[in-house]
């Protein structure tokens, strides 16, 4: 009599031969084991580091009727053995609902023994197939709903209310400082390349917003002339360096860091319009000490799409302090940048844990066609009135 529950280890399905990888796949050697899951687990475990998987295809154990019948499991690589008509299938059922396909394959083990010892033997070591591999697995395409867009790990925004009535964009400190050479960032030590990058990518995507009639706000890092936004421990802390230089130092811009300088200054290519507000913050955040939040609640706004520099700094403080406050942030992966690529793939991937904790993540192209959609829907609707 089979065992239903080693009849449940049959590989999966997605499975396939790699000949040009053919070669003579080595069996598990003979020996004893504890008990049969040890074996089983021993015997699997050999398989699948040398290329093939073997899973139980019968059993047999001893019974009232038979209590001096040896426990026995049947062993074979999942490409071989046929399904015996029974339990009322026939044999064309069965494969329709193995979970693998059949190939004949000659190699065959037989585990038995008695609590305490059991024992692997060889009954044929060869193969008739290459080594296997998995497939990738597809992700199932799933039909984004009217007023959301594509993005991970939820479809975004949550309650599909994305409108230019609900939804801004937010570009987080695209300054000179961080952005240009000679700036604050250079300063630091770090490659400012990653944030070059960006300004062409953001342009695109601003554009876009500009002409959805979707409201924008742009936010700066920086403090006073007179540092009474500075505390001591910052200071100290972006001094240490290099080049002992840091927030208030002279640089080829004017003053690292500080409002009003050249460098404190967004880039020229991502320059805000008269109508849209800059939030000039002297922190990481963009809703410390500002008044960007009232800003948001006046003009009826819960969704930010967040986009700039750096990820795991200025761009993900917003985001945990926008998310506290109740709003839905989406961050775009290729919208933002950090100094090194690990903070900013780091940064990425604590956003959508645990089902979105700061929110979701999108692609700045999907948030372009979302926003281009919605322009040519209203524009659409629109159409018959301007005609009239």
């Amino acid at each position: 009599m089979a065992d239903p529950i080693d009849l449940n280890l049959d590989a999966p399905s997605d499975l396939q031969d790699i000949p040009e990888l053919a070669t003579q796949l080595i069996a598990p050697p003979e020996g004893t084991y504890p008990d049969k899951n040890t074996l089983l687990a021993a015997v699997q475990a050999h398989g699948k580091t040398h290329g093939y998987n073997v899973v139980v295809k019968s059993s047999s154990t001893p019974t009232e009727k038979k209590p001096g019948r040896t426990a026995k499991v049947w062993l074979r690589c999942d490409r071989g053995g046929h399904y015996r008509p029974r339990n009322g299938l026939t044999e064309e059922t069965r494969k329709r609902r193995r979970t693998s396909r059949l190939m004949d394959c000659p190699f065959m083990l037989v585990a038995a023994g008695s609590p305490g010892i059991w024992s692997l033997t060889v009954l044929n070591p060869t193969h008739n197939h290459g080594p296997i591999i998995e497939k990738p697995r597809q992700v199932p395409h799933h039909k984004v709903r009217k007023g959301q867009l594509p993005a991970l790990p939820y479809d975004w925004p949550h309650d599909a209310s994305f409108t230019p009535y609900t939804t801004a964009l937010v570009i987080i400190d695209m300054q000179k400082d961080f952005c240009a050479p000679g700036g604050y960032m250079e300063y630091q030590g770090y490659d400012i390349s990653a944030a070059q990058v960006l300004i062409p990518k953001l342009q695109q995507l601003l554009h876009a917003f500009r002409t959805g009639g979707f409201p924008v706000y742009h936010t700066r890092e920086g403090h006073r002339p007179d540092l009474s936004t500075l505390s001591s421990r910052e200071r100290y802390r972006s001094c240490n360096n290099s080049t002992g230089l840091g927030i208030g130092s002279q640089g080829p811009m004017g003053r690292l860091l500080i409002r009003g300088e050249l460098g404190h200054d967004t880039v020229d290519e991502l320059y805000p319009l008269p109508n849209e507000p800059v939030i000039d913050k002297p922190g990481r955040g963009a809703f410390a000490h500002t008044d960007f939040e009232l800003i948001l609640r006046n003009k009826g706004i819960k969704n930010l799409v967040v986009a700039g520099v750096t990820t795991d700094v200025c761009v993900s403080t917003t985001i945990r302090e926008a998310n506290d406050r109740g709003f839905d942030c989406v961050l775009l992966e290729d919208g933002s940048a950090a100094a090194e690529p690990a903070l900013h793939t780091g940064t990425v991937e604590s956003v959508k844990m645990e089902g979105g904790i700061f929110g979701a993540v999108a692609k700045l192209d999907d948030v372009i066609h979302a926003v281009n959609n919605f322009k040519a829907i209203t524009m659409k609707k629109l159409a018959p009135q301007m005609t009239a």
